[in-house]
């Protein structure tokens, strides 16, 4: 049993995925799968393969990744769903450097006799006691599954031995990452301080003689009612102040660090970063867009010359900045060496308020007017998620993880929204006690969400859901006017338009208050770069093969989008042109429909580049109006536009441009003016 253990947890051989194969390609499969699973005996090894060969392992999945290229990956993954998230998080390099470190103790582990007596003995009691208990082959942690490798824990933490202690670390940490594959919720007990429950003969209430009652351990407080003690959730009630997650145990709490990036600091509450690179925090200026470290000692130029830039974001991926400048009504990228800067797009940007990347989707998310809105990165493929939800909606923030994004207004009834990604639900999850919520970023980390309120100067944080409210800072000389909000390790950064400045603080206490530098214009849009803050993993996304665009949902599924101007096709994946008056065709042999605002963009969005030939010399805009007049989408058609076409008439330096222009102008004196 404990054999069959071991093959669902290194493999997931035994799954109920629909396994999307052929008979060569699952051949091919399983035969370039079994180095990989030779290491699933229970006699040799517990639970993982031995992280004493690191090296070896890390060639050996490396030859695997060659052997299987050609085979499908949901054809790879349902033959052995675990294998390449457990040998993707063991020879990720930071990991695997720490591990270098301590193979001699590792190796000893590994052979300790008495540990791999404990383990089998208990998982024996284990199986004694339940024996109708079978492990559950799934691609998610089973709780017989979960309590398996937290008996392994056990036998780590009770080591006669105290040797080894960043060798039993790094065992932890690799059996947490297991525990936690595909967005399981097995939370292992990783520290031998945690009191553990007392035996049931030993009662925890503790009366006198006067009938006076009270618990004899702490963490419990006494139940006149009931009259038993009952246990304090410390995590709800005493904000105990771990880094990220905190558990709740019987009489006493646990603090839980992701094993991909952290390991848990020697104070039991403190996350520490494994991969020590800078951060770096990256900031709108209006006109630039600048680059400073941390620390505040050194500021770089990252782009200049731009109108009105006041929102962006990273994606870590690729190194890239995503930023929109509403004064040339654009949204742009760049690398973050400055180089090949690319129009994303070019149209509709008035209005525009934030941007999220979403760097596990590949979606660009953005506030405008009363609607949020999903685009692909490259801007070919837009649409509408939630229409009319905003009233003046201010920023933007996403959590792929949950497949959730959540999106501040600050209208006279002014709000902080929960939304799905995919554009199935949409929440008010904070509505009282908030004025001018202009700020907002997610903690991924501990699942809250962080907002600055620049009329009650305040910042406050959140769990998911709205529940769990509490103020950081509550102090006008503080924060006077917080403009963008980002946190990263244990501290906020913001942007204060009073101090026009950049500070920072502890994101649990909000104590520590330092100004990391002072800016010279009004401070804007905010975000710190650093891969620990845009973490991968696996999702739907990877092998739904979405034509347009692939939306994150909740509970880790996926569903395929299209753009304006196609629909979802009955496969549910691929998108079928949906031409009206509105929309231009592109021709050649990806024949589909497009927005006539995309025409002479600047973007090839035809394959054919249709939609950019011909392309006057003036700029070209989209039609509108009964007469079918050239309207700018900067103002919509409405009379306003006059005063701009006279302004361009006057300006043009050819007679041919002035006459273009002037016709256009009596064209609309006789035209009926439309709003988009």
């Amino acid at each position: 049993m404990l054999l069959a253990l071991l093959l669902v947890l290194f493999t997931g051989c035994a799954s109920s995925l629909a396994a999307e194969c052929d008979l060569i390609e699952e051949a091919i499969s399983l035969q370039c799968l079994s180095p990989l699973v030779d290491y699933a005996t229970i006699d040799r090894y517990v639970l993982h393969p031995p992280l004493s060969d690191i090296d070896h392992l890390c060639n050996q999945y490396k030859e695997y990744k060659t052997c299987t290229i050609g085979i499908e990956p949901q054809c790879r993954k349902s033959r052995a769903p675990n294998i390449e998230r457990m040998y993707e998080g063991m020879c990720e390099e930071n990991f695997r450097s720490l591990v270098r470190e301590e193979l001699q103790c590792l190796s000893k582990l590994e052979r300790d006799q008495k540990l791999r007596e404990c383990f089998v003995n208990r998982t024996n009691t284990l199986r004694d006691e339940d024996p109708a208990v079978p492990p559950k082959a799934d691609v998610s942690y089973s709780s017989y599954e979960c309590l398996i490798t937290q008996t392994y824990v056990d036998c780590l933490l009770e080591r006669k031995d105290k040797t080894c202690k960043e060798a039993i670390k790094l065992e932890m940490a690799m059996l947490s990452m297991l525990a936690t594959r595909n967005g399981s919720q097995c939370v292992l007990h990783t520290t031998s301080s945690k009191r553990r429950p007392v035996q049931a003969e030993t009662p925890l209430e503790q009366c006198d003689k006067r009938g006076k009652c009270k618990c004899r351990l702490d963490g419990y407080v006494y139940d006149s009612q009931t009259k038993k003690c009952i246990d304090i959730d410390e995590c709800d009630t005493l904000e105990p102040g771990c880094s990220q997650k905190c558990v709740n145990h019987p009489g006493t709490y646990e603090c839980v660090c992701d094993p991909s990036f952290f390991r848990l600091g020697k104070d039991n509450k403190t996350c520490i970063r494994n991969d020590m690179d800078p951060m770096w925090l990256f900031f709108a200026h209006g006109q630039s867009i600048w680059n400073i470290s941390l620390g505040g000692g050194s500021f770089e130029l990252q782009k200049a010359g731009l109108q009105k830039t006041a929102v962006l974001d990273i994606d870590v991926l690729e190194r890239r900045i995503y930023y929109a400048d509403v004064g040339s009504n654009s949204i742009e990228r760049l690398n973050l060496d400055g180089t090949f800067p690319h129009v994303v797009q070019k149209y509709e940007v008035d209005g525009l308020e934030g941007i999220a990347v979403d760097w596990i989707g590949r979606n660009l998310y953005s506030l405008r007017r009363t609607d949020i809105m999903v685009q692909t990165l490259d801007g070919r493929y837009r649409r509408a998620l939630y229409k009319g939800v905003m009233r003046l909606p201010r920023a933007i923030a996403v959590h792929p993880a949950k497949g959730m994004m959540f999106a501040t207004d600050w209208s006279s009834y002014a709000f902080i929204a929960a939304a799905s990604m995919d554009g199935s639900s949409f929440t008010k999850i904070i509505t009282d006690r908030v004025t001018w919520p202009n700020a907002l970023a997610v903690d991924i980390y501990s699942d809250k969400i962080y907002w600055a309120d620049a009329y009650n100067d305040m910042i406050e944080v959140a769990n998911l859901d709205g529940t769990g409210r509490r103020a950081i800072i509550s102090d006008s000389g503080t924060v006077p006017h917080v403009f963008a909000l980002a946190v990263a390790d244990d501290l906020l950064y913001w942007s204060d338009w009073t101090y026009r400045g950049l500070l920072r603080a502890s994101k649990l206490t909000g104590e520590n208050v330092t100004v990391v530098a002072q800016t010279a214009l009004l401070p804007y849009g905010l975000k710190v770069f650093h891969k620990s803050l845009q973490p991968r993993f696996p999702t739907l996304c990877d092998t739904l093969g979405c034509e347009q665009l692939c939306l994150l949902g909740p509970d880790r599924t996926a569903t395929c989008a299209c753009g304006e101007g196609f629909e979802l096709h009955e496969n549910a994946k691929n998108c079928t042109s949906n031409c009206d008056s509105k929309h231009f065709e592109c021709g050649g042999t990806e024949a589909k429909c497009i927005s006539r605002l995309y025409i002479c963009d600047g973007v090839s969005h035809c394959s054919n580049q249709a939609d950019e030939l011909n392309c006057r010399a003036e700029p070209v805009y989209p039609f509108c109006g009964e007469l079918n007049f050239l309207a700018s989408p900067l103002f919509h058609c409405c009379w306003t536009n006059l005063y701009l076409l006279y302004a361009r008439s006057r300006k043009s330096k050819s007679w041919a441009g002035k006459f273009y222009l002037i016709r256009h102008i009596a064209l609309r004196l006789t035209a009926t003016p439309v709003r988009r």
